[in-house]
């Protein structure tokens, strides 16, 4: 039977790739000329804020067993409707195409806003409190 706690070398390679996200996202955000500072910060505002509270509220009503299943249903959708999206994209408007440099950063800085926030600002008392 598999254990209950996430194991210390898997959370060490969930930071690894997170870590490598992060650092593809800046090396391409600095690379480009002019920066899309606007773009960068519309789309981390729009993730954090999106999910954010997806995120706590899943880690304290859903039980961990059913989260990993839940987890991998949200990530085939999600490459499922990206493929949708690019070719929609690629065949009418390459303008709806939303893949940059401000793109990537914005997302990688808006998952890291929720991460920080969920850790920081939600109080130890109300994660897992049932909320």
């Amino acid at each position: 039977m598999p254990s209950e706690t996430v194991s210390t070398r898997l959370r060490v390679v969930r930071y690894v790739v997170f870590g490598g996200v992060f650092l593809f996202a800046a090396a391409q955000f600095y690379a480009t000329e002019p920066r899309p500072w606007g773009v960068a910060a519309a789309w981390a505002a729009g993730t954090a804020l999106v999910f954010g509270p997806i995120a706590w509220l899943a880690r304290d009503r859903v039980p961990e067993d059913r989260r990993e299943t839940l987890t991998y249903l949200a990530a085939g959708a999600a490459i499922l409707l990206a493929s949708v999206w690019l070719g929609v994209a690629l065949a009418f408007a390459p303008a709806l195409f939303p893949y940059g440099p401000g793109f990537l950063a914005g997302v990688a800085v808006g998952i890291l806003v929720a991460l920080l926030a969920e850790r920081t600002v939600v109080p130890e008392r109300l994660r897992g409190a049932g909320i």
